[in-house]
């Protein structure tokens, strides 16, 4: 699966790596994970991130994210992680030209890069860049194993969502074999509240709308909403599961506004495959967890969501 990949690293010297934009734990542990496994071959390395990538508490975690010093117009190698279509590099998709490769596990991802990788069966995509690296003989020290646990475990939301497999399991077992704190990253990554996201929160549940008998819990938050708390939306990206938190909800919503329109979120907990909802408003993700964006007003994009999810709900077949 990742020799023509290999080949490309090793007739490289100087790889530049991307990831999606609004970067999760997923997308900055596999890139910075990746990179030290390239350093650690004797490459050149660097991830580009866009403005603000830097300010979420996963960046703050990781290590090896001091810079290399490259510009992207002198490296032979571009490698985005992470990231489903060629858009969603955002500020840097004119400059994925050139040798390129992707490694990516979303089952919506669309072609881009000249070599690609797509593992849909894979958690994280964390985890295939393990397995990458163990395909290029790079010995897992501390910092790498580190990355690629916490890009693991943020995407699998601590093992416990339904893509874990006993595969993902044996994975983290190897990382862990390196010593690193998985006690300390997982405290400061999913039990460590600032007041003023416990307000937020606060403010969610308050918001909470259900929609088609209360299979649909939807939360929406404008972008004033998050000034006003004094936080920016990573540092509120938990919430997205406050929806489909509620009892008797299949589908849970989040809605919140960027400057291009309102992006909206979907997890599933077992009957929907969202990842066709997300496609069918010109995005894209997983089977339970999935995005797109809508450029139109919230009462329009609540409408439209809604409707869309309540009809997918009534196709579904009666249990027996």
């Amino acid at each position: 699966m990742f020799c023509e990949l290999i080949e490309k690293i090793n007739s490289s010297k100087k790889i530049a790596i991307f990831n999606h934009t609004n970067p999760d734990g997923d997308a900055l542990g596999s890139a910075f994970g990746l990179k030290l496994c390239l350093l650690a071959l004797g490459k050149q390395a660097d991830v580009f991130l866009r403005e603000g990538d830097d300010l979420t508490k996963e960046y703050k975690l990781l290590k090896g994210t001091e810079s290399q010093g490259l510009s992207i117009k002198d490296c032979d190698l571009k490698i985005a992680v992470d990231c489903a279509d060629l858009e969603r590099l955002g500020a840097f998709s004119a400059d994925f030209v050139g040798e390129t490769a992707a490694i990516d596990h979303h089952v919506t991802h669309k072609s881009f890069a000249n070599t690609t990788i797509v593992v849909p069966s894979a958690p994280a995509t964390g985890e295939i860049i393990f397995d990458l690296a163990k395909a290029m003989g790079v010995s897992l020290t501390h910092d790498i194993a580190y990355n690629l646990y916490l890009a693991i475990v943020c995407d699998t939301g601590s093992f416990k969502f339904s893509s874990t497999t006993p595969k993902t399991h044996i994975a983290a077992a190897e990382l862990m074999e390196t010593g690193i704190n998985i006690a300390d990253m997982t405290k400061k990554l999913f039990d460590t509240k600032t007041p003023e996201y416990l307000a937020m929160y606060k403010k969610g549940i308050e918001n909470l709308e259900l929609f088609s008998n209360g299979k649909v819990a939807l939360l929406a938050f404008c972008e004033n909403d998050f000034a006003d708390a004094g936080l920016t939306e990573a540092d509120a990206d938990a919430i997205v599961n406050l929806p489909n938190s509620i009892q008797g909800a299949e589908v849970g919503v989040y809605i919140r506004q960027r400057e291009d329109g309102f992006k909206v979120s979907l997890r599933s907990n077992s009957i929907l495959d969202v990842s066709k909802i997300a496609v069918h408003f010109g995005g894209g993700g997983h089977e339970r967890a999935s995005g797109f964006t809508l450029k139109m007003p919230l009462d329009e994009v609540k409408k439209i969501v809604t409707d869309k999810l309540e009809s997918e709900l009534n196709a579904q077949p009666m249990e027996k």
